[in-house]
């Protein structure tokens, strides 16, 4: 017996003035009365329960087995609250590449010294850190394949 791949089906889900979930599938929608649209939306109590109540929302409107569809839910958060989480995304990217930087630099001072014939000892005293971390910075890094 062949196997079908199931629909899959998009969803968002958000949280309404009682704190429960609204679940809305906007593809799943038929017309209705007066020139409007009937657009398939449920309710969720916690968010754990959001996929589960999805995927048996599209059974139901679709009238199918639940493993009939695959429902793919977006949870959506205020605005200004996902810029901030954009934000601070971003802000982390700039982070860790100022955080190269800085190892970068770094190394190619104490590979610099070295060069001009400076001990391991000599660059831990002139930086202020060990001799095992002037070793460190002076063993070439090796890049990840």
């Amino acid at each position: 017996m062949a196997t079908t791949t199931p629909r899959v089906i998009h969803a968002r889900a958000y949280r309404d003035v009682r704190k429960w979930w609204t679940i809305e599938i906007p593809e799943l929608s038929q017309p209705g009365p007066n020139s409007t649209t009937i657009v398939a939306v449920g309710g969720a109590v916690t968010v754990k329960s959001i996929p589960d109540e999805a995927r048996d929302l599209a059974a139901s409107w679709l009238d199918v087995e639940p493993g009939d569809v695959d429902v793919q839910v977006t949870v959506e958060v205020p605005e200004e609250v996902r810029q901030m989480w954009e934000d601070g995304a971003a802000a982390e990217a700039e982070a860790r590449a100022a955080v190269q930087r800085a190892a970068a630099l770094r190394r190619q001072a104490v590979h610099d010294l070295r060069n001009q014939g400076y001990t391991l000892d000599a660059i831990a005293a002139a930086f202020e850190i060990s001799h095992q971390r002037a070793q460190q910075l002076a063993t070439p890094k090796v890049e990840n394949a």
